[in-house]
């Protein structure tokens, strides 16, 4: 007999193992009647939903039955799931790149890249953090907007110490309004890329009395205030008064928000 065959012919799959009737083949969606003999090319006995490559001839009558190699299957099955994710990945980076392109001619480059920047920033570059002797936490700026500082476990449990409130709400809001404004079209439109640094300002505002009362004794006594704020909240500053100059810039003010 034939060695196993790492072909790629035209695949079936055995559906009923001949014994006192013919065996199944399901092919192309139809189901063939099989024997053995003669037709059976392969040292290894055939088996329910064994893949197998399939030799037909004129008149499309089985010839011959080769098992395929698990591995080869495996590989190729493999293969077909990557280019399959490949083509959803052309898909979804053209998708993508029409939005942005969408956004740009509305929002102008430099607002889109500020909008973007403060989403980033403010969700994944530590704004503030807390250190006590050989402990230490960090926070984003999205973080703080949950944080309850008389709470200790809150305080030291980083972003798992956080929740999700009416701040975080007025944030998650803010941060999406200067990618809406170009399409509501109102004339005050224009004014809802200045939300991103009324959502700072209040942020920081919370966050500062909050941690001035919960540390205000510690202070009172001398001890070194260990919250500080760190690079994101700085970089997060920036991002929000570019968008901001937005809604300032110089324009009739009676028409219509336009990039």
């Amino acid at each position: 007999m034939a060695s196993q065959n790492t072909s790629t012919g035209t695949r079936g799959q055995i559906i009923k193992v001949p014994d006192a009737t013919p065996g199944i083949l399901l092919l192309n969606g139809q189901q063939m009647q099989f024997a053995l003999e003669r037709i059976w090319k392969s040292p290894v006995a055939p088996a329910p939903n064994m893949t197998v490559d399939v030799e037909m001839d004129a008149s499309g009558a089985i010839q011959g039955l080769i098992v395929v190699d698990p591995r080869q299957l495996a590989k190729e099955r493999l293969n077909q799931f990557g280019s399959v994710a490949q083509d959803h990945g052309k898909d979804a980076a053209k998708i993508a790149q029409q939005v942005i392109e969408t956004l740009a001619g509305r929002m102008g480059t430099v607002a889109l890249g500020a909008a973007v920047a403060v989403v980033v920033v403010m969700c994944f570059i530590p704004a503030a953090g807390f250190s006590a002797g050989d402990m230490g936490v960090s926070w984003t700026f999205w973080n703080l907007l949950g944080l309850n500082f008389n709470d200790p476990q809150s305080i030291m449990g980083g972003s798992a110490g956080t929740s999700f409130g009416f701040l975080k709400l007025l944030g998650l809001l803010a941060v999406l309004a200067p990618f809406a404004a170009p399409y509501i079209g109102a004339i005050w439109s224009r004014y809802l890329n200045a939300a991103p640094l009324a959502i700072v300002v209040l942020g920081f505002l919370t966050t500062w009395l909050g941690e001035r009362k919960a540390l205000g004794v510690a202070a009172q006594a001398g001890v070194p205030n260990p919250f500080s704020w760190r690079f994101g909240f700085y970089l997060l500053v920036l991002a929000v008064l570019v968008l901001a100059a937005r809604a300032l810039k110089a324009q009739d003010l009676r028409t219509p928000y336009r990039a």
